[in-house]
């Protein structure tokens, strides 16, 4: 749909924290930057989110979360966290 603007983000996250990094041009981008974080110590996955004036939805396909994850978003920070 024309007009509509995109983000896609990229939250990694630990037992009990939450990095949310924004500006990829598309879910693999933000998956790639995922990927890269992932073997940081302390890093337990990430969660690939494409957001839009509409809402927003996590990529699964994209994503490396545990099944029992929950993703929220924190509207006063906008910001995510993904807790487990």
């Amino acid at each position: 749909r024309e007009g509509t603007m995109t983000d896609f983000i990229c939250a990694y996250f630990g037992s009990d924290w939450t990095i949310t990094t924004r500006g990829f041009s598309s879910a693999r981008q933000a998956e790639k930057h995922g990927l890269y974080m992932t073997p940081t110590a302390g890093v337990f996955g990430f969660a690939v989110i494409q957001e839009n004036e509409n809402g927003w939805e996590v990529c699964d396909w994209h994503s490396i979360l545990p099944p029992n994850n929950k993703v929220t978003k924190i509207n006063d920070l906008n910001k995510f966290k993904v807790s487990i």
